[in-house]
């Protein structure tokens, strides 16, 4: 019990001083996974023996399920996307890693098969297989509590005052028009400077000028904003330096600090980019939150493997010590086996 109340403290704890820390997610997936765990165990204690059972049908069997259902699902959902959106390598993420799903139902199948012997006589098919595991087991907890903590991060409350509303660029339709992934961010965005209390709000419209654009992602926003939306020249400024996400929030705080002393930001993006967006404005130090809108749901799946991938990369350092951990128990296991 003390164990659980630990893990669901730190989680509040990391929570109250920062929701925005990369902590949060592997700290609400082990407070879901204990407490699950400890209230199955109240209702064994208490006399619920069917209960319990229920408890582990749902962990043993239809988490199971559902897991070897979504390896299906993403690759249907990759042919899908691959038809409407074209054959670009991001557009096989979702593909990919529905095939990894199944792959590993086959290697978990083939393990506890009639071939177990082969594992007990080829101590280098049983590391390979260990490996194999774990990197399961490491990558599918991180991508797990990163789904999860990036749907209740959409969920928490904005504060209702804010300095800047940043509306994070997109490639362009005919190199100047804004696409509808894009016209959806601009969208939200004026709906949260119209239900701002603040008066001297402003909009930062962020994003630079590519090669195969003939005007900067910034005037693009900026055009569409005073063509299409209610929005005040005055209240829209400019940011078109930027050519990543990262550089979005660096200049538009930049800017923003000129103009205001401590500002408080609101950046817009969509809704599976914006705890990765978050976590970048918690690196520059910048205050504020993220708001995201929605996206076409066929768009989904892969889109937020993009962002974990990168999440992943941000945190290799992180991985390498995992499978440097991985190596040493390795290397005491077999001690006196293979060397």
């Amino acid at each position: 019990m003390y164990l659980v109340i630990g893990i669901v403290l730190a989680f509040i704890l990391s929570f109250w001083k920062d929701n925005r820390s990369l902590w949060n997610p592997v700290l609400f997936l082990l407070s879901l996974i204990s407490s699950y765990i400890y209230l199955s165990y109240l209702f064994y204690k208490n006399g619920y023996e069917n209960v319990q059972l229920a408890f582990y049908g749902v962990a043993f069997v239809l988490i199971p399920l559902l897991l070897f259902l979504s390896g299906i699902f993403l690759i249907y959902n990759g042919v899908i996307l691959l038809k409407r959106e074209g054959r670009s390598k991001a557009n096989y993420l979702s593909m990919l890693l529905g095939i990894v799903i199944l792959v590993f139902f086959a290697l978990i199948s083939f393990r506890l098969g009639d071939q177990n012997e082969l594992f007990y006589t080829n101590h280098f098919l049983n590391i390979l297989f260990v490996f194999i595991f774990y990197s399961y087991f490491i990558f599918g907890f991180a991508f797990a509590g990163f789904m999860l903590y990036s749907i209740l991060y959409l969920f928490i409350p904005k504060k209702k005052h804010y300095d800047f509303i940043i509306i994070h660029g997109a490639g362009l339709l005919g190199g100047e028009r804004v696409t509808p992934l894009l016209k959806r961010r601009i969208d939200k965005a004026v709906e949260a400077y119209h239900k701002s209390k603040n008066p001297h709000i402003k909009i930062i419209a962020s994003g630079g000028q590519g090669a195969d654009e003939k005007i900067s992602e910034a005037q693009a926003i900026a055009n569409y904003l005073l063509t299409e939306t209610d929005v005040p020249q005055d209240a829209i400024i400019l940011e078109d330096q930027s050519r990543t996400t990262y550089e979005n929030l660096l200049y538009s705080k930049e800017i923003g600090e000129k103009l205001v002393a401590k500002p408080q930001f609101l950046f817009v993006t969509n809704d599976y980019h914006v705890f990765r967006t978050s976590t970048y404005a918690r690196k520059l130090k910048m205050k504020g939150d993220g708001l995201g809108c929605r996206t076409a749901g066929y768009y989904i799946p892969s889109a937020f493997i993009r962002e974990y991938v990168a999440l992943c990369v941000k945190l290799k350092w992180l991985f390498m010590f995992l499978y440097g951990l991985l190596f040493l128990a390795l290397l005491l296991s077999y001690k006196g086996i293979l060397w």
